[in-house]
């Protein structure tokens, strides 16, 4: 009953919202369905069989279009990000001419361009740095509710929780991909929160969230958010610019980090982490290893070489058997049916549907948003706003979580990326263009 209760407030709530208060919400409440995905919960046959993402879209249109005039001053080719973007898109539909297998070509690539319009709708909405803000405690909501909900199911398979997933992932290793950016901005709100309550709030979030990437056990995203939130930190420690008591405050998250993850890691977790150092034994035939990635890498990389404007999605798995060594595990009986596992990466993957040139244009759009937010600094320490200044630094450490998770995961379509890309692309319009306007 709680879950059904916290999706119907959430969404009715936020569409009121929309409509009284500022059209944005319409976008929050987008980013909780993704999350909530009601039609694979459990309580989802309690609530009727609806497209609620749909509506929320067209919700969004309509609300960009009678706020026409006022949100025009958002112009998409504004910001560095949207061209490669856009371009990237573009290596998509080229590579429908050269795709090994159309139809799931045409599935991804119709997904991807309807995630490129909805992110190009909400860049739209977001009018004031009140609005970033909000869509950022959309997701950290969104990501709440997910680890909230992976606590109540709990370890279902043997060390690992499964059938978590949402529209755009199925696997929970894409789950702790998309709620591990979320405890680095949550550590930099529970940094600058001024208000007791405030912190207690990012406190109970930041432990469900630590707890379900535990239970989750995807040994990228515990990766990924180790790198991530030591680089939030590291900038927070060792910054010229300062706060009140802001060594203080860090020595405080870093004793609180220790002492929550002590009480939430077990054994499961630990071994599965430690395995790592055991899988760099080498390749064999007997079980994948950390090694096994890396020859399913040098083989996408061959095989771009023969196609270099991309085999279309899933195009590695249906040439891999050429160009992956006999010897190599490639998992029970796969090569003997004709298959063949993913490339297990979001940079290779990428190289192997689309080719050099849409890795090219993927490498450009992320290297933006690091453009984006070194220009940002740069401001904000002139100002002398500590705040703001950390609060780039958070978003440049979420968006480091995500890479380095995707770099063994295929995520180069995954929307909390492009919602991590969207956050820059917002910034950049309300921090930059606006001031020189």
């Amino acid at each position: 009953m709680l879950n059904i209760l916290l999706f119907w407030g959430t969404y009715f709530g936020g569409l009121f919202m929309a409509f009284s208060r500022a059209p944005i919400y319409a976008f929050l409440v987008y980013q909780a369905v993704y999350f909530f995905n009601p039609p694979k919960r459990w309580w989802g046959s309690s609530i009727p069989d609806l497209s609620f993402s749909y509506y929320v879209v067209v919700l969004m249109a309509v609300l960009m279009l009678f706020k026409y005039k006022e949100l025009s001053k958002n112009k998409l080719f504004n910001v560095p990000q949207t061209k490669w973007v856009y371009l990237f898109l573009l290596t998509h539909i080229i590579a429908y001419g050269f795709a090994s297998l159309p139809l799931k070509h045409d599935i991804f690539t119709i997904y991807f361009l309807k995630l490129v319009v909805i992110v190009s709708i909400a860049y739209k909405l977001i009018n004031s740095e009140k609005d970033l803000k909000l869509v950022i405690f959309g997701y950290i909501f969104g990501a709440w509710y997910l680890s909230f909900y992976t606590f109540q199911i709990g370890r279902n398979r043997g060390d690992r929780v499964e059938g978590i997933g949402t529209v755009d992932s199925t696997d929970s290793n894409g789950i702790a991909a998309a709620i591990a950016p979320a405890v680095v901005l949550g550590i930099y709100y529970l940094w600058s929160s001024n208000k007791l309550w405030q912190r207690v709030v990012c406190l109970i979030s930041l432990a469900f969230l630590c707890n379900a990437l535990v239970l989750i056990n995807s040994r990228g995203a515990v990766l990924g958010l180790i790198v991530g939130s030591a680089y939030f930190i590291y900038n927070l420690y060792k910054g010229k610019i300062k706060a009140k008591f802001q060594k203080a405050t860090v020595y405080g998250l870093v004793a609180i980090g220790v002492i929550g993850l002590s009480v939430i890691m077990d054994d499961g977790f630990t071994d599965r982490f430690l395995s790592l150092k055991e899988e760099a034994q080498g390749v064999n035939e007997q079980g994948e290893t950390g090694s096994t990635r890396v020859v399913y890498w040098k083989a996408a990389f061959d095989l771009a070489l023969d196609h270099p404007l991309g085999t279309g999605a899933y195009g590695f798995n249906y040439h891999a058997n050429k160009y992956i060594p006999a010897d190599t595990f490639v998992g029970r009986n796969l090569r003997e049916s004709g298959g063949v596992k993913s490339v297990h990466s979001s940079w290779f993957s990428a190289l192997a549907e689309v080719g050099f040139l849409g890795l090219l244009f993927f490498i450009l759009m992320i290297y933006s948003c690091f453009k984006t937010a070194k220009t940002l600094k740069a401001l904000f320490f002139k100002e002398s706003k500590p705040y703001e200044y950390y609060f780039i630094c958070a978003l440049e450490g979420s968006l480091i979580t995500f890479m380095v998770t995707m770099t063994f995961l295929d995520r180069h379509r995954a929307e909390v990326l492009y919602w991590l890309i969207l956050f820059f692309m917002a910034a950049h319009n309300i921090y930059i263009n606006r001031a020189k306007s």
